[in-house]
């Protein structure tokens, strides 16, 4: 590991945070964001009661509200919106509420946007890019709508002071715009996890790698339900003592409901950080990438498998162990066929190569998607071979009605001619 200090080490002025804007800070995973929204904020609001947590996951919900300063929303809300009760009237004294971005969204929904603002000195958005990204999925949308919404008129009030917390902000600042506000602390000396290598899969297969690592204890992060399944199953059937979770919501469960042994993995997951003794491969999905924490001194692992190309999501997943990793695996598909193109075919060298035999090359080629039925087409054939040291030109040809084509040079000639 790295550094020697924490956030709450590193932000110690309550003037850093700005009224009426979102302050973001944004620092690696591991660094203590959630410790300091729990311990810092608190001791500048006065109580724990006067500050608002929102999550992006219920999976997320539940490891947070581990902690004995918070409470959660069934605590925390009325369900009967016919009495004269407000909104968080109900709470624990000295409790700080906690509740996903869609159950504040329900909460600011049903209650005609009678919203005590006044109740809260601080309103802390966790992994707040998820707020957006997670809009564009059905079934919460109009939710997490009615949070955002909500949170613009808090800041636009300017009281509450609202404090985003993520270590892959960009989708923040592109969604907010000039609401947000980057919080200036010194990054010298922040705590961070080191990964020693890190390696794009290509020529294996996650069950080749998952072959390989027998004996270790890992975590594979996958997009779907599906595909965590059949990796319980594939890594099963080779000896690996696999399972996962994933989200607990109801049309999750009714397509693919938990059995006890799951519920029991989650329970010990999210409750205490570790991974039991008798699991050696943890699989997880979205529902986890950014909530559940496996701690490096109840249960080492040995390597990690990430199956998705965005860097937000690779970044996020690897935190999810709290530890030195010695092999980390994450999916990069230009990286997966870039070693293993073949010389081109003479008859595809110096010709304008038109639609047809464009299609030629790319089947001659058979450049095949990882993980995945079919072979690329032209526009990642031909960025496969200029990387490979071939020079290919597109153009048009004025001649046949302005058709594009693309010629390629062999290795080593010049690219210059003019066509």
């Amino acid at each position: 590991m790295k550094g020697t200090k924490r956030i709450s080490e590193l932000i110690t002025n309550p003037d850093l945070l700005l009224p009426g804007r979102i302050n973001i800070i944004e620092a690696n995973v591991s660094a203590g964001k959630t410790h300091f929204a729990l311990t810092t904020l608190p001791e500048w609001a006065g109580s724990p009661e006067r500050i608002l947590y929102l999550i992006d996951t219920i999976n997320g919900d539940m490891y947070i509200q581990r902690n004995i300063i918070t409470v959660g929303r069934m605590f925390y809300a009325f369900c009967d919106y016919n009495t004269k009760h407000v909104w968080g009237e109900k709470a624990a004294e000295g409790k700080m509420p906690v509740m996903t971005y869609a159950a504040f969204g329900s909460e600011v929904i049903n209650n005609q946007g009678n919203f005590h603002w006044q109740d809260f000195d601080y309103i802390v958005c966790d992994e707040m890019q998820n707020l957006v990204n997670y809009q564009k999925i059905g079934g919460k949308s109009a939710y997490l709508i009615a949070a955002e919404y909500a949170l613009r008129t808090v800041a636009m009030e300017g009281k509450a002071k609202i404090v985003g917390l993520s270590a892959t902000p960009q989708k923040i600042r592109e969604h907010f715009g000039t609401l947000c506000h980057d919080v200036q602390f010194d990054r010298t000396d922040l705590h961070q996890l080191e990964t020693f290598a890190a390696v794009p899969y290509s020529k294996k297969t996650i069950e080749e790698i998952i072959q390989d690592h027998i004996g270790k204890t890992g975590i594979l992060y996958v997009t779907t339900i599906e595909n965590m399944e059949k990796y319980i199953n594939c890594a099963a059937s080779i000896g690996v003592r696999a399972n996962g979770f994933w989200s607990v919501r109801d049309e999750a469960q009714r397509k693919h409901p938990h059995t006890n042994e799951q519920k029991a993995l989650r329970n010990t997951v999210l409750q205490q950080e570790t991974i039991p003794d008798d699991i050696d491969l943890l699989v997880i999905n979205a529902a986890s990438q950014t909530c559940i924490k496996i701690k490096q001194d109840k249960r080492i692992v040995d390597y990690m498998i990430v199956h998705d190309k965005n860097k937000d999501v690779q970044t996020q997943a690897r935190g999810r162990y709290d530890g030195d990793l010695a092999e980390f695996y994450y999916h990069d598909e230009f990286t997966a066929i870039y070693y293993e193109c073949p010389p081109v075919p003479e008859r595809f060298l110096n010709v304008r190569l038109y639609d047809d035999g464009q299609r030629e090359l790319c089947n001659a080629l058979a450049l095949k998607r990882p993980n995945a039925a079919g072979i690329y087409s032209i526009p990642t054939v031909v960025k496969v071979l200029r990387t490979n040291g071939y020079a290919v030109i597109h153009k048009k040809d004025s001649k046949k009605n302005g058709a594009w084509y693309y010629y390629i040079h062999p290795k080593g000639t010049n690219s210059g001619v003019s066509l």
